[in-house]
């Protein structure tokens, strides 16, 4: 199942599927506050759905781990991703340009590796 793509060099290249696969959405607002007096939520949002998508596989190679770490190395980060809030039944995925905040990877006895990272929205996609 292919799940994301990256851009690199000007070309989208299909990457390995992960193990798993998170996306979380948060909301950008300015100045809100809780009422102290009713403590409703007093909000100014300024755009909503922001993604960040969180990305973990469990047994990779060396060159799997250097293909993903050239592709999320770039900034920004231009992907496609399945992303069931910003998609149709006819467009599966996204194109968005995302930024990497974290990076894990281990090494298990086996030699193989474990790797996990964060992608995080830079830019306002249609539908948001």
């Amino acid at each position: 199942m292919l799940i994301w793509k990256a851009k690199i060099n000007g070309t989208y290249t299909n990457m390995k599927t992960p193990s798993t696969y998170k996306i979380d959405y948060e909301d950008l607002d300015k100045d809100s506050y809780r009422s102290v007096v009713s403590g409703n939520l007093i909000d100014n949002v300024i755009s909503k759905k922001w993604s960040k998508i969180a990305m973990s596989y469990n047994y990779l190679t060396a060159s799997e781990v250097n293909t993903i770490i050239n592709a999320i190395n770039q900034n920004p980060v231009i992907i496609q991703a399945t992303n069931p809030l910003y998609s149709t039944t006819n467009t599966p995925s996204k194109e968005m340009e995302m930024r990497c905040s974290k990076v894990s990877i281990e090494m298990n006895e086996n030699k193989a590796y474990t790797m996990s990272f964060n992608l995080v929205q830079k830019k306002k996609v249609s539908g948001q």
